[in-house]
């Protein structure tokens, strides 16, 4: 899947460009409320206890610096991406021991017509593998900085 496809599940309102947190639950909170104040979802509840039971499985910190929090719920309608970076980092229980710096939350409806959910999530992790990107994306001063530099122009 192209990468400029799945920037069409995320926008400016889903791009939280200095998280806070410092641990893996102060950042999940951060995360789902930005999910809740980007868009029309209104279950937090429900969206929190899905991302604990997708890390209860293994931390979706993956690294080197990036965490891919993710799952299906009915509380979407439709798959949304939340991006998120912190520049101190944070300690969400990366494989590699490091701070994660940058936070792609995938939450997508169970019912997902062509698998946009696995197809935007394979995508994000080929392209977010390239070191030179992951510093460009640190240094966006904005969303369309950050989504230019994701399409690679």
């Amino acid at each position: 899947m192209d990468i400029a496809e799945v920037l069409k599940h995320t926008s400016p309102g889903l791009f939280l460009p200095d998280l806070k947190a410092t641990d893996k639950q102060s950042a999940l909170t951060e995360l789902v409320e930005g999910l809740l104040s980007g868009t029309d979802i209104q279950n937090a509840d429900t969206i929190m206890q899905m991302l604990h039971s997708r890390e209860a499985l293994g931390s979706t910190a993956v690294g080197p610096g990036v965490a891919f929090p993710h799952g299906r719920t009915l509380a979407v309608q439709r798959l949304t991406i939340l991006i998120a970076r912190s520049a101190a980092g944070v300690d969400f229980d990366s494989e590699d021991g490091k701070p994660t710096h940058l936070f792609f939350v995938l939450v997508a409806p169970p019912q997902d017509s062509g698998h946009q959910y696995i197809k935007s999530l394979a995508a994000l992790i080929d392209r977010i593998q390239d070191p030179d990107l992951r510093a460009r994306l640190m240094d966006a001063g904005d969303y369309e900085t950050f989504c230019t530099a994701m399409r690679g122009e």
